[in-house]
């Protein structure tokens, strides 16, 4: 009787396993390598992002210093060609010339402002909010300053129409820089509020 017990107990150990015992055995190794491809694969995408931001603010600091450049150079052919022009046309493209650099500059802070928020990322791997707030601002104001620039050198032969519309202009111009100016201070108020708690 024993020997039945020892072959009965020796024919169960060598009987195949059954379905379900495969299917689990398969599921879990499907899900291994599942983690492990999404795992790879989200290493190579990070990193390729990685790359893309830094390529991306490469070409920032390329076009910051080629914007500056050109800043430069062209409030110097303004102020050679100022020389040729009679005197009582001077003054004004004098003022124009200034507030075209001005507003250069301008543009320059504007890409300096983006290689910021891309020098960010790759830091920190989060964006934000507030350089793009900023970004508006300085735009709104190039705005205002192209519009100073036209009215100052059309002067009196600036149509009602066109004062109408330059006037507009400057308001919506004023109106996004103030509303973004309280969006700054409203979320400095609410990254206060988190620090507090």
């Amino acid at each position: 009787m024993g020997d039945n017990q020892t072959r009965s107990q020796e024919g169960e150990n060598n009987l195949p396993p059954s379905p379900e015992t495969l299917h689990t055995q398969h599921n879990k190794s499907a899900n291994q390598s599942e983690v492990r491809f999404a795992l790879y694969s989200g290493r190579f995408l990070d990193r390729a992002d990685s790359v893309v931001y830094a390529i991306v603010g490469v070409c920032f600091l390329l076009a910051a210093i080629l914007a500056l450049l050109y800043t430069f150079w062209a409030f110097g052919i303004s102020n050679i060609e100022l020389r040729t022009l009679p005197m009582d046309l001077q003054p004004g493209r004098e003022a124009q010339a200034i507030i075209e650099f001005v507003s250069g500059l301008l543009l320059v802070l504007i890409i300096m402002e983006m290689l910021g928020t891309v020098i960010h990322y790759l830091q920190v791997h989060a964006t934000s909010l507030r350089p793009f707030l900023f970004i508006g601002i300085i735009s709104a104001t190039r705005s205002i300053l192209s519009i100073g620039a036209r009215l100052s050198v059309e002067g009196i032969n600036l149509g009602a129409t066109d004062f109408t519309y330059a006037m507009f202009e400057l308001g919506v111009s004023a109106a996004v820089i103030l509303a973004l100016g309280i969006t700054i201070k409203l979320l400095d108020g609410l990254v206060e509020a988190d620090e507090t708690r």
